[in-house]
């Protein structure tokens, strides 16, 4: 691909940046050179931003607005980047806020747009017009891809591994094969769970299809053969459990028999027992009550051998044996402590009888030593000055050999020195900028090779393109364009008049038919509309209103008659009343008649007509009215049905509708002027195309295809200035002359390399004056030359350093210090000063003479530091004894005072005192225990209780024998009560009858759960849902076409999976090695360490060798860390050259680098920077002199 190259890179509102930024940018190696924290990555930032574009995050420490949009807020917040891509300018302007991206480029009338629109680095779908330019300009769309690649941060990655975004680039594709062996294992993963046993990962621990087909599978066998055994089952368990049913009731008879009879037998043995035990009962009462008269027999005998014997005791007071016990106790104290004493005085006699034998030792056989411990460490030191000392003078004497030797084999090589102080290095730099300057002088005669060629070719056929005045050259620079533009142009013009007389016939169309569909309805206006619309609603509101009044009538006619005639028959039955009251029927008939006219005057009036009915009245007058006023608007629709009217309503709705219309076609009618102007455009567009094509008429006769031929001249007459640009640009810059001149240039005054190289041929014995003289110099060179040169100078730097060590060390050995002695003087009078403090003892003296006599001495101290802590022990234990017995003394003679009246008996001996309470304490303890024995046995009663209880006793057992009799007597199959009843017998027998009744129990509950177990199997099989087999084997045979295809599919995947994967390994074992291979050298050249060699492993980590070993990357220096990184990534560079060759950004990232290996990097970065664009970006002034200086212009 390309070379790349940035010019102008502009910023404002971005980071640090308030106001606008502009950086320039030169070709080959540029730098910025500027204290921390003033923006020199906030432009690295701002240039990815331009490019990739900057997320709407809220996140202040990601890459995004927030982390790079100023503070202060400024109205604008956008970038632009400058960029060259094989000689062409482009420009691309980007609104962060907004994500509207321009991309113009500079053509020969300017600069002219390219694309604009919108892109957002966050969208989920990207904008595929923006990548497809950005892949065109740079080959990468992803900003971690420029960053891990060509961006080289601060600080440098720490990582061993190469990140995954080098890897896809590196790989050659837009993605990692990683992810075509994903999706090759989740399609077999999605098939069946064992894609281990098929070698692609590992199995699954879930069923996948396969697995369940299989299964599915087996479970339509399984209900084929099951549905053909159902049908014997049923009848089999359906006969045994008739057998069951007979077998289960003649058990159950036969339990209940052996269950009655145990009931019985139980009974007698509940009898039995209670009788033993009331009799038992009855046998303890008795020999309880013996017991209680024997222990009180004892008691009593006890307690007058007490009195009689120990009559002190007796009679002693509460509190006497606790003293006596505390007075023995005291004595034996005392006198333990009295023996302790004596024995600790006879110990301190034996030590102070040692103390004065060890003393004298001391002073006497052992006092040359006694004093002097550090006696052999002198000694020692005494004999190491002396072999300081000749060591010393035999190392002056071989420093004067080696000294003489170093200088005559310098005198030997050439003078190294002109190539600075690392001679060896510089050569190494020296070949790296021979083997570029080559290179580089070979590409520039091929480009003028080239260009001649271009030459040749301008001045052929197309030599017409070369003297056309500019508007002419823009019609024929776009004669397919504008030819079709033209003749589209006409079309249009001629369409443009077509539509507009297509639009009055239309109109005039429309306005037939609207005459010809709604002419009957032309006598009724906007509002008849409206009364078609009403006139229904009003006719149901007459109609319901004229039913009210009606019903309202009828009903006061009916109220107005009952009232009449209730008043006319109470009229006449009051005159009747009176008639036959008074006798006189005459004026009974007056007043009947009387009364009945005022009823029926009463009841007309209370039955007129209501005030409700005369308002329904008024209400039906003007609703007839307002039906009126609608008929007259109707006009001949005045008498039309409700469903006629609906019609009607519809057609005026219609008609309403189709007059909009019609207004608005006629609204769009054409004016005079719009025709006018259509006919002008005609004309002028037909005008237009024939002078096009009179005017390319010359050009297109000699053209079949004019564009073409006018792009080939375009390509040919760009290549060939651009070339003639490149040569200009590279002799200038490299030795700062014409193409013409520039082999001839003087070396005197040239930048590096020239300097360099120039010495070297006159190390080599050559003098050349111009720069073609050195370029044939260098070719002639060949790699045993060079490899000569490098042993030499490194030889040279051996032997100068070495030299150089010599020097230091006689200087430094027979320097003398400030009073004047030197090295030798100082140890002579040190080992005189020594030979004094050791007299008598010599350095002669062997240390086995002396030692014995040390430690001797050392023993005796060590003693008698011992015996002095004893003696002190021993008088401080005897002072605490004496101490301890006359503190005892005073309290013992207090208690044998109180003591004395329990002491007489004994004769004053409290030992035998103490006996003597022993031996009543005994006696005392024997009664008290029968005491204790005879209140358990009698409780809270006394002897009388005791006996009362002997005799209910008896009475219980008497009662209970009755009782089991008359069981007897009501079974008389039991045996007879009576302890002469063989226990053995019955035993057996019950026991017969409790196996038996447990047979049949056992019996009983197997028939039964064989029972239960039948009906539930009956259940089961009644209630089994028989299959269809013709089903199951259709879907059976289904499935099992599927399992195959299945299988096929899985195994074809599993093929490819491991094909890729081999694939993938062979790809990655040979790129590798080219990749480490490119790293390696760079190392090398770095460090200067040629044994070392960099290694990329299969999973593209990071591995230095030396001498086969590896090295952990810990192991290195900072420096030599950041050195292997920066290997790494110009290998890169150099294997993707073909491909990718963007500039290489630096930001600060050299600053653990020695000033040996920062000269390697900078001969390095010299040599590369012809060929691929380089900016440095440090704080550290010393980076200035590299390269071109950038400064930030605001």
């Amino acid at each position: 691909m390309p070379a790349v190259t940035w010019q102008r890179l502009s910023l404002v509102g971005f980071g640090c940046y308030r106001e606008r930024v502009t950086v320039t940018f030169q070709e080959g190696l540029n730098v910025l050179v500027a204290p921390n924290e003033k923006g020199k990555s906030t432009l690295i930032a701002g240039l990815e931003a331009v490019l990739f574009g900057l997320p709407n995050t809220s996140n202040p420490e990601a890459f995004g607005s927030a982390r790079f949009a100023n503070r202060e807020e400024p109205d604008q917040f956008e970038g632009e980047v400058e960029f060259r891509v094989d000689g062409r300018a482009y420009a691309l302007r980007r609104q962060f806020n907004t994500n509207r991206v321009t991309i113009r480029t500079r053509g020969d009338h300017g600069w002219e747009e390219v694309w604009r629109g919108s892109h957002n680095p966050g969208a989920h779908k990207k904008i595929p017009a923006y990548l497809e330019h950005l892949t065109a300009f740079l080959g990468i769309t992803s900003r971690e891809l420029f960053e891990a690649t060509f961006c080289l941060g601060q600080p440098l990655p720490e990582g061993r591994a190469l990140s995954n975004e080098v890897q896809k680039l590196l790989s050659g594709s837009g993605g990692h094969y990683q992810e075509a062996l994903k999706m090759l294992a989740d399609d077999l993963r999605a098939l069946t769970r064992y894609c281990g046993d098929r070698g692609v990962g590992n199995n699954g621990r879930k069923d996948a299809r396969l697995e369940e087909l299989q299964a599915e599978i087996a479970i339509l066998r399984q209900q084929q053969q099951a549905t053909s055994t159902t049908i014997d089952q049923l009848t089999t368990v359906r006969s045994r459990l008739q057998e069951l049913a007979v077998e289960i009731k003649s058990v159950r008879a036969q339990l209940k028999k052996k269950q009655d009879l145990r009931a019985a037998w139980d009974g007698w043995r509940a009898l039995q027992v209670r009788y033993n035990s009331a009799l038992h009962e009855q046998q303890q009462a008795g020999a309880v009550q013996e017991r209680a008269r024997e222990l009180e027999q004892k008691i009593r005998l006890h307690q007058e051998q007490a009195t009689r014997s120990y009559p002190e005791w007796a009679s002693a007071p509460a509190g006497t044996a606790r003293k006596l016990d505390r007075l023995v106790e005291l004595e034996q104290e005392m006198a333990r402590l009295k023996g302790e004493m004596a024995n600790w005085e006879a110990h301190l006699r034996d030590l102070n009888k040692e103390q004065e034998a060890l003393t004298a030792r001391l002073q006497g056989e052992l006092a040359a030593v006694a004093n002097h411990p550090d006696i052999l460490r002198d000694l020692e030191d005494l004999r190491s000055l002396v072999a300081a000392r000749q060591e010393l003078a035999r190392e002056v004497k071989d420093l004067a050999a080696r000294a003489a030797e170093t200088a005559a084999e310098l005198a030997a090589l050439p003078d190294f020195s002109v190539l600075g102080n690392s001679p060896a290095t510089a050569l190494e730099g020296l070949q790296v900028a021979a083997r570029q300057l080559l290179e580089d002088w070979g590409r520039f005669q091929e480009q003028q090779n080239r260009c001649k060629e271009l030459e040749a070719e301008l001045a052929g056929d197309l030599s017409c393109f070369a003297g056309l005045p500019p508007e002419k050259e823009a019609l024929v620079a776009s004669y397919a364009t504008t030819r079709l533009t033209l003749a589209r142009e006409e079309e249009a013009a001629r369409e443009a008049c077509r539509r507009l007389e297509e639009q009055k016939a239309t109109y005039r169309r429309r306005e037939e038919d609207f005459q010809r569909e709604f002419g009957d309805l032309a006598s009724l206006g906007e509002e008849a509309f409206q009364a078609a619309t009403d006139k229904p609603r009003l006719l149901a509101d007459l109609q319901a209103k004229e039913a009210a009044r009606k019903a309202a009538l009828e009903a006061g006619r009916r109220k107005r008659l009952g009232i009449v005639l209730a008043l006319t028959g109470a009229g006449l039955v009051t005159g009747l009343v009176a008639g036959l009251a008074t006798g006189n029927w005459l004026v009974a008939l007056v007043v009947a008649l009387v009364l009945a006219g005022l009823g029926y005057g009463a009841g007309s009036y209370l039955g007129r007509e209501g005030k409700d009915s005369l308002e329904l009245a008024g209400e039906i007058a003007t609703l007839r009215e307002h039906l009126e006023q609608l008929d007259a608007v109707l006009g001949p629709w005045a008498g039309a049905t409700a469903a006629e009217l609906g019609e009607l309503r519809q057609r005026l709705r219609e008609r309403e509708r189709a007059r909009v219309e019609l207004a608005t076609l006629a609204a769009s009618l054409p004016g005079t002027a719009e025709e006018e102007a259509a006919r002008l455009a005609l004309e002028a567009a037909t005008r237009a195309s024939q002078d096009f094509l009179a005017a390319t008429a010359e050009i297109s006769a000699r053209f079949t295809d004019v564009t073409a031929a006018y792009r080939r001249y375009l390509a040919t007459r760009e290549e060939w200035e651009r070339l003639a640009a490149e040569i200009e640009a590279f002799t200038m810059k490299a030795v700062g002359a014409p193409p013409l001149t520039a082999l001839t240039i003087p070396l005197a005054g040239l930048a590096a390399p020239w300097p360099g190289l120039t010495s070297l041929a006159r190390l080599a014995g050559q003098a050349p004056a111009t720069v073609g003289e050195l370029l044939t110099w260098l070719k002639e060179l060949d790699q045993a030359a060079w490899e000569d040169f490098l042993a030499r100078a490194r030889r040279w730097e051996e032997l100068t350093a070495l030299n150089r060590q010599v020097q230091e060390k006689q200087e430094q050995l027979l320097q003398p210090d400030e009073e004047g002695q030197t090295a030798l003087e100082r140890l002579a009078a040190r080992i005189a000063a020594l030979e004094g403090h050791v007299a008598p003892f010599t350095a002669a003296t062997e240390a086995g003479e002396i030692a014995p006599l040390l430690e001797e001495a050392a023993r005796i101290k060590e003693r008698l530091g011992q015996v002095a802590g004893r003696q002190q022990a021993a008088g401080s234990r005897v002072k605490d004894l004496r101490g301890q017995i006359q503190e005892l003394e005073p309290e013992a003679a207090k208690l044998r005072e109180d003591l004395a009246v329990i002491l007489a008996p004994a004769g004053g001996e409290a030992g035998k005192a103490l006996e003597r309470w022993q031996a009543y304490e005994q006696l005392a303890r024997e009664w008290q225990g029968w005491q204790k024995q005879m209140a358990g046995l009698l409780g809270e009663g006394d002897l009388d209780d005791l006996a009362a209880a002997c005799l209910d006793a008896a009475n219980r057992a008497a009662a209970i024998l009755k009782e089991w009799q008359d069981l007897v007597r009501e079974h008389p199959g039991l045996p007879e009560p009576g302890r002469e009843t063989k226990g053995e017998e019955l035993e057996e027998q019950y026991r017969a009858l409790r196996a038996g009744i447990r047979e049949l129990e056992n019996r009983l509950e197997g028939l039964e759960g064989e029972e239960r177990e039948l009906l539930r199997r009956q259940s089961q099989l009644e209630g089994y849902q028989a299959v269809n087999m013709a089903i199951v084997a259709e879907t059976l045979v289904a499935r099992e076409k599927e399992l195959e295809r299945l299988e096929l599919e899985a195994g074809a995947l599993a093929l490819a999976y491991r094909e890729l994967v081999a694939a993938a390994r062979d790809y990655s074992q040979n790129y590798r090695r080219e990749l480490a291979l490119a790293a390696s050298r760079y190392f090398n050249l770095f460090t200067g360490r040629q044994e070392r060699q960099v290694d990329i492993t299969e999973d593209f980590q990071v591995e230095v060798r030396e001498g086969g070993a590896a090295i952990a990357l810990a192991q290195l220096s900072r420096g030599a860390q950041d050195q292997l990184y920066l290997a790494l990534r110009l290998a890169i560079g150099d294997l993707l050259s073909a491909d990718l060759t963007l500039p290489f950004i630096f930001d600060d990232c050299f600053v653990n680098c020695d000033g040996e290996r920062r000269e390697r990097i900078r001969e390095s970065l010299a040599a590369l920077a012809p060929r691929r664009q380089l900016i440095l970006l440090s704080h550290d002034p010393d980076f200035a002199a590299w390269g071109t200086l950038v400064k930030i212009e605001r």
